[in-house]
């Protein structure tokens, strides 16, 4: 793939993962939390089953790779969706989106505090910056209310963020015998037990208002957002440089904001554009410094054999 196509495929994968968050706020109308997730999931199954059948690249998992992989299903993929469905029942589309993406932030932290790597000073200028946003982002001056589920629901992003990175850099760690697109597949399959598991013990009497409404945001989530979105994010960094590639990301929570404001009317004063900016900021920072050498992981990215590019599947957006 050229540049010029991996740069439009890009613009084209922020606005899908950007306006998911409005979608996704929007199907919660119609779909219980849990069940919005196990659907995503199972959707977003029969797509990768489609695409890797098709080029039979169907196969077990190596032994080897089981435990990560297991790590990244319940971790990354099941803990992270269903935080997100659940926080947005009462945070806004765009304020979450900034959440769960200051996940280069805590990778940065992990590794300075328990991995106890040396940090360079951009970084440490990253990191100031980034957690003064955030802590502007979750102050009682930029929050529409202040309630126990509000504060419930920041903790439930800010925990998500944690936990991918975590996983990222367990991943990271791992020396992969299979690649990251073939395994795919079945940690979609070990996200949606727990999920499918959790609709039907907690919301097993609560009805899905079925129709074309909730079809729609399903489809979007599970083809869009999860399937499609995975195989292009594969494209992007086989053909655009890590830190390109990186920063390019980060278009997605401004993508959250701006889609928020204007499909939703939610209300973006002027402290919450400036815990917006101070926060991206702060993370291009970090993102930039693991460019040029700290270890940081990009969005989405996981080591893999060659010829795979490296990047698990991002389905939390």
């Amino acid at each position: 793939m050229s540049r010029d196509r991996a740069l439009v495929l890009q613009a084209l994968i922020a606005l899908i993962w950007g306006v998911h968050w409005v979608v996704a706020k929007v199907g919660l109308g119609y779909v219980p939390p849990f069940s919005y997730a196990a659907l995503r999931v199972a959707v977003a199954v029969v797509a990768m089953a489609i695409l890797l059948g098709a080029q039979g690249r169907i196969r077990r998992p190596p032994r080897h790779d089981l435990p990560v992989l297991l790590a990244v299903g319940l971790g990354q993929m099941a803990a992270q969706i269903a935080a997100m469905n659940l926080a947005l029942l009462v945070l806004p589309a765009g304020r979450s989106a900034i959440l769960v993406f200051t996940m280069p932030l805590w990778v940065a932290l992990i590794q300075i505090v328990v991995l106890h790597r040396p940090p360079g000073s951009r970084e440490l200028l990253g990191l100031a910056l980034g957690l003064s946003g955030v802590a502007l982002l979750v102050s009682p001056a930029s929050l529409p209310t202040v309630t126990p589920a509000v504060a419930v629901g920041i903790a439930m992003l800010l925990a998500a963020a944690i936990i991918w990175a975590s996983t990222l850099l367990l991943v990271r760690s791992h020396r992969w015998e299979a690649s990251t697109l073939d395994l795919t597949l079945w940690e979609l399959l070990v996200a949606f037990i727990p999920l499918a598991v959790l609709a039907l013990a907690v919301e097993g009497g609560r009805s899905i208002e079925w129709g074309l409404p909730a079809i729609a945001v399903i489809l979007y989530s599970g083809l869009l957002a999860t399937a499609f979105a995975y195989w292009a994010s594969q494209s992007i960094q086989r053909a655009l440089p890590p830190a390109m590639a990186a920063i390019g990301f980060l278009a997605v929570p401004v993508v959250g904001l701006v889609s928020g404001a204007l499909l939703l009317g939610e209300p973006v004063g002027i402290v919450d554009l400036a815990a917006a900016v101070i926060t991206l900021t702060g993370i291009g920072v970090v993102l930039l410094q693991g460019g040029r050498g700290a270890s940081v992981p990009r969005p989405g990215s996981v080591p893999a054999p060659e010829p795979e590019p490296a990047g698990p599947p991002q389905p939390v957006p």
